[in-house]
C-alpha cells in the first residue's frame, strides 16, 4: 500500500534526514524522549505543532534561496514571504518566522537538493501552489528575468515543469483579450489534472467578467484562484487598494480571508471574490424575491408567491425582473411588469415610504437565505460540496457555514420522485430526517438532509429543486419587556424594539438605567417578569435550551483564566463552545481569531489579571471578546466593552467588534459614546431611569428627534440656543442628547433646583422625568409606524426559516472534549499559581517538621519508635493537617471560576464533569502534599514500612477536605467568607475526632440515639453500653473514621503484626479440625513450623532495620511454601554495636494500648452474641433488630473496609450537594 504524501504542514523529520547523516542517540533515550514529547503535546500543550516539526523551515529555506538570487534583499520580498508564511501557517508565532528567516538568509541554500526532497514528498497541488508563490515573489521584487531560469530549473526538479510554464504564461498575460481567450472553464477532468489557474476579470469596461463602477480612472484587475489562494494583479491603468496598500499597474498582491480590495468605487471582500469565482464556474448562484403584503409592509422571501413583485438573481451580474406593478423605483427607472435589466451592487431600490436598500445588501441577505438549485430532467447525479474545486458545472455548492469538508453524491429518479444520498467525505455527522447516515440513505420527496451547524438541504424532487436552508437567527424582537428585582423598583419598563441580522446596535443611557439588565435578559440569563423576547419569532425562554447556545453575552469584567496563556484560553473556549467541531477546525478558528485580533504575537503570554499587567487594557478586552467569537453564536451582547479605555482604544475595539460580528446581531452597551463611536452603529437604544425606553432608531434619527424636542420644549443653555436659525452652531453629539434628556429644572430666577437621590446625595432635579420621555417616544413611534414601512429579513412562505434553531446535539465525545479541557484549565491554573506551589512545596514540609520535631519524645533517655509517647497524636495531627490543606486549597476555586461558569453555562457543559475535573486536579496536588509531609514526618519519628497506609488515610482525609472546600466555595461569594467558614468544620472534627478528648471521657449525653430510645422506653432494661462506643454525633466527623483507621493500620497491619496475625490464623485453622481426626505428617510438620516461627518473630533481632525487614519477608515466604527452617534463627550472630528487634521497629506502645484495649472490650465473653462496636475495634458487628437475641440479619465487617467506605461517602455526598447547588445557580434565569 502506497504511503500518502505529506503536505506543507507535515513533519519534515524524514525530509531533512535524506542525504545527511544525523547524530544518533541511544535507543532507550530516544524512546523516552519520544514518549515524553508525545505526552507533552497531547496533554500539556495545545494542538499547535512546533515550528521545527512542520514543513515550514524547509519552505523558508526555499524562499530565502530565491530572495538572494540577485544578492540583495528588498522590502517587497520580505513583505511577500512573511505574508505567505504568516497566513499559510497561522499557528506559528511571527517572531519565530522572523528568526527562522534571518537564519536562512545567513546560510547558503542548495535549491536543487531541496527541490529533490520536496519532489518525493509533496502532492502535486502543493507543488503548483509553491510555484505560484515563488513567481509572485520574483515578480514583486522586480528580479531580473534571468532569474526565471532558476525558477524553471527548481520547478523541473520538483517535477512540475509543464505546470511552471503554464503558471508563468497565465500570470504574465496582460491583455484582457488574451485572458478571456486563454481562460477555459475547468469543467472537465482534463482541466483539473492540468491544474489550470482560474481567472476572473474585473473592469470598468464591458470586456470584464465583473463590471466595476468608477467615475474617474479606468481600472482592469484580474484575480487568479488556485485551491484557497486568491491572487490579484492590477492590469491598470489606475491604481487599486488591496490589504490597505496601493497596488500599481502590473503588480501582484495576494488576498487573504477577511481582507478587501478596492477597485474604483467597488469594495470587494475575499468572500465576494470566492462567490464570483464559483458563479463563473456555474456552481453558485442565488436569488430572492421582494414582496409586499396587504398592509404595505415590504419583506424578502426565498420563493415566489402572489405577493412577489421583483426577482433579483445574483451571479457574475445582478439581473432584475419585474413580476408585477409596483411603485418602487431603481435609481430613476420606473418598474413595469415584464421589465428585465441589469444593475450594479451600488444601485438601490427606493420605496414609496422614502426607505431604500442597496443590491449589495440584498446579495448578502440572499446568501443568508441559502441557495436554490434546479434539477434538469436530463441529469440524475449531482455532487454536493462546500469546496468548489470538487464540483463541475451544474453541481451544488453549499454556502459557507459547515466546518470541515463535505462531499456528497445525490442520485434522483425523476420518474418516482425519489433519490439517495451517499457520503463521499464528511468531517461532521450527516443525517436524513434526523437519522444518522452511514454510507448511503434513501430520499423521498421533501426529505431533509442535515449537514450540521444549522445547514440543511431539502429535496423537492416533484418540483425539480434542491433547496438549501440555513437555521440562522435573523430577527430579534423585544415586546413589552419589564423586569424588577424586588417587585417594587422597575429595572426594565415596557421595552419594545426589533433588530435585524447584520445590525450593530448601541445601548446607551445614564448609570443605573438598566443597560446590563437588558443585555442579561436578551442573553437568557434573567427571565423578565413580563413581555417576550423572540428570536425568529420563537420565545427565547420557551425554547431556552435550544436558543441559548446561539447567544453570546460578553460581560464587562474580563472572564478568562489569568493563569492560562492567551492561546490556551481560546483553545478552552473553543472546546467548550464548539466541541462538535473537529480539532483541526477549532485550531483553525483559534488561529484566525488570534491574527484578526492582533493577539498572535502574544499567544504564549499568560493572560494575567489587573495586578500582573501581562496584557494591555485593549488586549484584555480583545481576548475577552474573542472567547465567544469562536463558537456558533448569532447574537453578540457586549456589556461596556470600552469602559476604562482611551478614545483611540475604544475605536479599535468597536471596529474589531463590527468586523468580527459582521452579518450577526450585535448589541453594545456604552455609557456615553463619543460622536465618532456613536455613528459607527446602525441603530441606538436610549434607556432612561427606571428602565424606560427613551428612543430607538438610527443615530441620525436620534439626533434629529432630540433637536426637535429641544425646539418644541424651549430647552436652552449656553450650549443649546433655542432660536430657529442657530442649528448650525449646535454640536450634534451624544452629549447633546444627554443634555436634552437631563435638562435641569430651574426656578423663576433661572437657578437649578436640587433634590436628593436614593442615597441622600444632592443632584439637579430633572425638568422631564423618565416617564415623560417614554410617553413621548411612544407617540413618536406611533406616528412613524403609520408612515414608515421597513424591509424585514423575513419570509412568510418559507417556514423553515422561522423554525426554532436546534442546539448542537450532545454526544459522549463532546462531553469528553469539554471535560478534558476543563480539567486542563483547572490543572494549569493550580500549577501556575505561585501561592499554590508555595503551599504545596513549603507549607506541607514546614508543618511536617514542626509537628514531628515537637512530637519526637520518649519517657526513656534514648528515642525509639516503640516507646515514642506521641505517635497517636502525630497521626491525628497529620490527618488534621490533611483536612486543613484540602479545604484551604479548594475553598476559593468556584468563587474564582463563578463568572467564567456563568458565561459558559449555556454551552452545554456538564456540571458533574466540571466538579470531577476539580476533584482530580486538586487531588493531584493534595497527593503531592501528603507524600512530602509523610516522607519528612515519618523519617523524623522513625515510622517504618507504614508509608502507604499512612498515605491512603491522609490522602482520603485531604480529599474530604477538598470536597468540603468546593462545597463551601459554591455557597459564598467572597474568598474571605470561605476561609472564615473553614474553622467551623475543622474545630468540631478536632474536638469530636476521638484524639483530643477520648470517647470514654466525653459527655455521654452526646449519645443521641440512646437518649431518644430511652424517651420511648424509659422502664426498659438496657444493656450497659461500652465506654469506648462512639457517640452518634461523632460519626459525622471524617477525622473520627480516618483516625480510627490509621491507628488500626499501625497496630495490626505493620510488618511484625501482619506476620504474627498470619501465623496465628494458620494455627487457628488447625483448631477447627475434629479431635478424633489425626493430623497427617505434612500437617504436623507445618504446625511445628508455625509454632517455631511465632516464637522466633517475637524475638527477632538483627543488626539493622533493613535486616529485620528482610528476615520478616524471608519467614513469610518460607511459611507460604511450607519450608520454614527455624534452626538458622536460633543461632545468635556475633554483632558489634546496636541491634534492632521487630517489636522495637514496628510496635508502638501507645498505639498498641489503644488497639488492645478496644479488642479486649470487643471480645468480652459476656457479649459474644452481640459484641459492642468500640472505637479502634478490628471488626464491626451489625444486626437487625439491634438488641434482639434472634436478629433477622447479622454480619461482621472489617473496620478498615467500613471506614474506607465512609471516607468515600463524605466526598460523594459533598459531590451531590455541590452538583445540586452549582447546577441551580447556573440554571437560574
Amino acid at each position: 500500500m502506497s504511503k500518502t504524501p505529506p503536505t506543507l504542514r507535515d513533519p519534515i523529520s524524514d525530509l531533512t534526514s535524506r542525504g545527511k547523516k544525523s547524530r544518533t542517540e541511544p535507543a532507550p533515550a530516544r524512546s523516552r524522549s519520544r514518549l515524553w514529547n508525545r505526552v507533552q503535546r497531547s496533554f500539556f500543550r495545545s494542538e499547535t505543532p512546533r515550528t521545527e516539526e512542520s514543513m515550514l523551515p524547509m519552505l523558508i529555506e526555499v524562499f530565502a534561496g530565491f530572495t538572494k538570487l540577485d544578492g540583495q534583499v528588498v522590502e517587497e520580498e520580505i513583505d511577500s514571504i512573511l505574508g505567505f508564511l504568516r497566513y499559510d501557517f497561522p499557528e506559528t508565532v511571527y517572531t519565530e518566522l522572523r528568526q527562522l528567516f534571518i537564519k536562512s538568509l545567513s546560510r547558503r541554500q542548495d535549491l536543487e537538493a531541496i527541490a529533490s526532497n520536496l519532489a518525493e514528498s509533496l502532492p502535486l497541488e502543493d507543488k503548483v501552489l509553491l510555484g505560484v508563490q515563488l513567481y509572485v515573489l520574483i515578480s514583486r521584487a522586480g528580479l531580473p528575468k534571468e532569474n526565471l531560469i532558476t525558477f524553471y530549473q527548481f520547478m523541473t526538479t520538483l517535477g512540475v515543469a509543464s505546470e511552471a510554464i503554464n503558471i508563468v504564461y497565465q500570470l504574465n498575460t496582460s491583455e484582457l483579450s488574451q485572458l478571456r481567450k486563454n481562460d477555459p472553464q475547468p469543467d472537465t477532468k482534463k482541466d483539473k489534472d492540468a491544474h489550470h489557474l482560474e481567472s476572473l476579470i474585473l473592469s470598468t469596461t464591458d470586456t470584464g467578467d465583473i463590471h466595476i463602477a468608477s467615475d474617474e480612472d479606468e481600472h482592469s484587475v484580474v484575480a487568479f484562484r488556485f485551491l484557497n489562494l486568491i491572487l490579484i494583479k492590477n492590469l491598470g491603468p489606475g491604481p487599486i487598494l488591496a490589504r490597505g496598500r496601493q497596488v500599481s499597474a502590473g503588480e501582484f498582491c495576494r488576498l487573504y480571508e477577511g481582507q478587501r480590495v478596492i477597485v474604483g468605487e467597488e469594495v470587494l471582500a475575499f468572500e465576494d471574490l470566492v462567490f464570483y469565482f464559483n458563479s463563473k464556474k456555474n456552481v453558485s448562484s442565488v436569488q430572492l424575491y421582494l414582496a409586499r403584503d396587504f398592509n404595505g409592509n415590504q419583506f424578502i422571501e426565498k420563493t415566489r408567491t402572489k405577493q412577489s413583485y421583483l426577482r433579483v438573481s445574483f451571479g457574475l451580474e445582478i439581473n432584475v425582473e419585474v413580476l408585477r406593478k409596483t411603485e418602487a423605483v431603481v435609481g430613476n427607472r420606473l418598474l413595469n411588469p415584464g421589465d428585465k435589466f441589469k444593475v450594479t451592487s451600488q444601485d438601490k431600490v427606493d420605496f414609496p415610504d422614502h426607505t431604500e436598500i442597496s443590491f449589495d445588501v440584498l446579495r448578502r441577505k440572499a446568501r443568508e437565505l441559502g441557495g436554490r438549485f434546479e434539477l434538469p430532467p436530463n441529469r440524475s447525479i449531482y455532487l454536493v460540496s462546500n469546496d468548489a474545486a470538487e464540483l463541475s458545472p451544474g453541481d451544488i455548492l453549499l454556502t459557507p457555514g459547515a466546518s470541515g469538508k463535505i462531499l456528497l453524491r445525490i442520485r434522483c429518479d425523476n420518474s418516482t420522485k425519489t433519490g439517495s444520498v451517499e457520503i463521499l467525505q464528511s468531517e461532521r455527522p450527516i443525517a436524513v430526517e434526523g437519522e444518522p447516515v452511514r454510507g448511503t440513505a434513501n430520499l423521498k420527496d421533501g426529505s431533509t438532509i442535515s449537514l450540521g451547524g444549522g445547514q440543511f438541504l431539502r429535496c423537492h424532487f416533484s418540483d425539480g429543486i434542491i433547496e438549501e436552508e440555513r437555521n440562522l437567527i435573523s430577527t430579534l424582537k423585544v415586546r413589552d419587556v419589564s423586569h424588577s428585582y424586588d417587585r417594587k423598583t422597575p429595572a426594565l419598563d415596557g421595552i419594545t424594539f426589533s433588530i435585524q441580522r447584520g445590525e450593530m446596535v448601541c445601548v446607551m443611557g445614564p448609570s443605573g438605567c438598566g443597560k446590563s439588565t437588558l443585555l442579561k435578559a436578551l442573553g437568557g440569563q434573567i427571565k423578565p417578569r413580563q413581555g417576550r423576547i423572540d428570536l425568529n419569532g420563537v420565545d427565547l425562554y420557551t425554547e431556552h435550551k435550544n436558543l441559548s447556545s446561539y447567544i453570546a453575552l460578553i460581560p464587562q469584567d474580563e472572564t478568562f483564566d489569568p493563569l492560562l496563556t492567551v492561546e490556551e484560553n481560546l483553545d478552552t473556549a473553543a472546546a467548550i463552545r464548539a466541541p462538535h467541531f473537529p480539532i483541526g477546525e477549532r485550531r483553525r478558528r483559534v488561529d484566525s481569531k488570534l491574527i484578526e485580533l492582533g493577539l498572535n504575537e502574544i499567544r504564549h503570554r499568560l493572560a494575567g489579571d489587573n495586578e500582573t499587567k501581562s496584557l494591555s487594557g485593549g488586549q484584555r478586552r480583545r481576548l475577552n471578546a474573542a472567547m465567544d467569537m469562536i463558537g456558533i453564536a448569532d447574537i453578540y451582547l457586549f456589556d461596556e466593552p470600552t469602559s476604562g479605555l482611551s478614545s483611540k482604544d475604544s475605536e479599535h475595539v468597536l471596529e474589531m467588534i463590527r468586523g468580527l460580528t459582521h452579518n450577526k446581531i450585535t448589541l453594545v452597551s456604552i455609557h456615553q459614546p463619543s460622536s465618532r463611536l456613536f455613528h459607527m452603529f446602525d441603530k441606538a437604544i436610549l434607556l432612561d431611569n427606571g428602565g424606560k425606553l427613551a428612543f430607538f432608531g438610527t443615530p441620525m434619527q436620534m439626533l434629529e428627534y432630540f433637536n426637535d424636542v429641544r425646539k418644541q420644549e424651549g430647552i436652552y443653555t449656553s450650549a443649546l440656543p433655542v432660536s430657529e436659525g442657530d442649528d448650525d452652531r449646535i454640536n450634534f453629539t451624544p452629549d447633546f442628547i444627554f443634555d436634552v434628556l437631563e435638562t435641569p429644572l430651574r426656578d423663576l430666577g433661572g437657578d437649578i433646583i436640587f433634590e436628593r437621590d436614593a442615597r441622600g446625595n444632592l443632584i439637579p432635579a430633572r425638568r422631564f422625568n423618565s416617564a415623560f420621555w417614554a410617553d413621548r417616544f411612544q407617540t413618536y413611534r406611533l406616528l412613524e409606524e403609520v408612515n414608515l414601512r421597513e424591509i424585514e429579513s423575513d419570509t412568510s412562505q418559507t417556514v423553515a426559516l422561522q423554525k426554532t434553531p436546534q442546539a448542537p446535539p450532545r454526544r459522549l465525545r463532546h462531553d469528553w472534549v469539554r471535560f478534558s479541557n476543563q480539567f486542563k484549565r483547572a490543572f494549569f491554573s493550580k500549577l501556575r499559581n505561585r501561592s499554590n506551589l508555595a503551599t504545596t512545596l513549603l507549607e506541607a514540609p514546614a508543618l511536617a517538621i514542626l509537628i514531628s520535631v515537637v512530637m519526637r519524645y520518649t519517657e526513656e533517655g534514648t528515642y525509639s519508635f516503640a516507646n515514642a509517647f506521641h505517635i497517636p497524636t502525630y497521626l491525628f495531627l497529620s490527618l488534621v493537617t490533611a483536612l486543613f490543606l484540602g479545604m484551604t486549597n479548594s475553598a476559593e476555586e468556584i468563587i474564582r471560576d463563578r463568572n467564567l461558569l456563568l458565561r459558559e453555562r449555556h454551552h452545554g457543559f456538564r456540571v458533574s464533569g466540571y466538579i470531577i475535573g476539580k476533584y482530580i486536579s486538586l487531588g493531584f496536588f493534595a497527593l503531592i502534599q501528603c507524600v512530602i509531609y509523610l516522607l519528612i514526618g515519618d523519617a523524623i519519628l522513625s515510622i517504618r514500612a507504614m508509608f502507604l497506609p499512612n498515605l491512603l488515610w491522609m490522602f482520603a482525609t485531604s480529599f474530604v477536605g477538598i470536597a468540603a472546600g468546593l462545597f463551601i466555595s459554591s455557597l459564598v461569594s467572597s474568598p474571605k467568607t470561605a476561609v472564615n467558614i473553614i474553622p467551623l468544620i475543622l474545630i468540631p472534627n478536632i474536638i469530636l475526632g476521638g484524639a483530643l478528648i477520648k470517647y470514654d471521657e466525653m459527655n455521654r449525653d452526646l449519645n443521641i440515639i440512646q437518649n431518644i430510645r430511652s424517651w420511648f422506653t424509659p422502664t426498659a432494661e438496657t444493656e450497659e453500653d461500652s465506654k469506648l462506643k462512639v457517640p452518634a454525633v461523632c460519626h459525622l466527623m471524617p477525622l473520627r473514621w480516618s483516625y480510627e483507621s490509621i491507628i488500626i493500620e499501625h497496630a495490626d497491619n505493620n510488618p511484625a503484626s501482619e506476620l504474627t496475625n498470619h501465623i496465628e490464623n494458620e494455627i487457628q485453622a488447625f483448631s477447627e479440625i475434629p479431635i478424633e481426626q489425626a493430623l497427617t505428617e505434612e500437617q504436623e510438620d507445618y504446625l511445628y513450623q508455625l509454632k517455631q516461627a511465632l516464637a522466633i518473630v517475637h524475638g527477632l533481632e538483627a543488626e539493622s532495620p533493613r535486616s529485620v525487614a528482610r528476615q520478616i519477608r524471608k519467614i513469610r515466604n518460607a511459611l507460604d511454601k511450607h519450608q520454614f527452617d527455624p534452626e538458622p534463627y536460633y543461632e545468635i550472630p556475633e554483632t558489634e554495636g546496636k541491634t534492632y528487634t521487630a517489636t522495637e521497629l514496628y510496635l508502638n506502645e501507645k498505639v498498641q494500648d489503644l488497639f488492645n484495649r478496644a479488642e479486649v472490650e470487643r471480645q468480652d465473653y459476656r457479649r459474644v452474641k452481640n459484641p459492642p462496636n468500640v472505637f479502634f475495634g478490628k471488626y464491626r458487628h451489625f444486626q437487625f433488630p439491634p438488641r434482639s437475641e434472634k436478629p433477622w440479619i447479622a454480619f461482621d465487617i472489617e473496620t478498615l473496609h467500613l471506614n474506607l467506605i465512609a471516607m468515600f461517602t463524605f466526598p460523594f455526598i459533598a459531590f451531590l450537594l455541590l452538583r445540586a447547588a452549582l447546577g441551580r445557580q447556573l440554571r437560574k434565569v
